[in-house]
């Protein structure tokens, strides 16, 4: 497919558009058993441990080649499998050619394995999040944690983790299948609990992060993933205005108001 993309490219390229990056679905989700681990899924026959969408072999390859044309990466991974597939896949794209400063990213990442966190920043991968999965809804409680087990699930949603280990991190939306507000995300991302007080307690509270943080994710740190952080991201002289006015301080507020 890499031929094809570089023509879209070529062809779409533009001051409005830049079609410069590559989105690889490497797995499915925890919920249907399509996400891919590390080990099997608990209470499934059969040695179950996920679908991975990119046999690991040909996604080194392929990864490799899109970095030498130029292209981003943007991994959708899910399971701590496929976590590590993606990262080896970058790992191996920069023994080839180096860092050629693409900005590759993995999105979703609601399970890592602990080798695994150095290896964002050694890598300059980005952790891309959408914190408004963070907490212990119906999903995680009755569909993930009795698949996955007590060890693993204290790992889910690793976001202070994450930005302890000195990684970039940044946050998304995954709209429309979640909400665009930011604010929501936001929230939840400080206080590791459902909106609307859907939960009173904090899930994995260890990886909470502060509003300071939370916010560079949803303004400079996306920038930066998106390679426009000299246009846009924070309010600076010579920027472009891409900005809100809000009705109230949000540092003078608590986080569920």
């Amino acid at each position: 497919q890499i031929d094809g993309i570089k023509r879209l490219r070529d062809e779409y390229a533009s001051a409005l558009i830049d079609p410069g990056t590559v989105k690889i679905m490497q797995d499915g989700i925890l919920e249907n058993f399509t996400a891919v681990l590390l080990q099997p899924y608990l209470k499934k026959p059969g040695n179950v441990r996920g679908i991975p969408m990119v046999e690991p072999t040909l996604l080194k390859q392929a990864v490799t080649r899109l970095d030498a044309e130029g292209f981003q990466v943007h991994f959708h991974a899910i399971g701590d499998g496929s976590v590590r597939q993606a990262l080896d896949a970058i790992e191996a794209a920069r023994r080839q050619h180096g860092d050629l400063g693409h900005r590759d990213h993995i999105s979703h990442l609601e399970l890592i394995d602990p080798a695994d966190v150095a290896r964002f920043r050694e890598l300059g991968v980005i952790a891309n999040y959408q914190p408004l999965w963070a907490f212990a809804d119906d999903y995680i409680t009755k569909l993930t944690m009795p698949f996955l087990g007590p060890q693993r699930s204290s790992r889910l949603y690793a976001i202070g983790t994450l930005y302890r280990s000195g990684a970039v991190v940044a946050f998304g939306s995954d709209w429309p299948v979640s909400s665009a507000n930011p604010l929501e995300e936001i929230q939840i991302a400080i206080t590791r609990m459902g909106l609307a007080g859907k939960t009173r307690t904090p899930f994995l509270p260890a990886e909470r992060i502060q509003l300071p943080e939370a916010l560079a994710a949803f303004t400079i740190n996306a920038a930066y993933t998106n390679r426009l952080e000299k246009t846009t991201g924070s309010i600076e002289v010579g920027k472009k205005a891409d900005l809100i006015v809000l009705d109230r301080n949000l540092f003078a507020i608590p986080a569920t108001a």
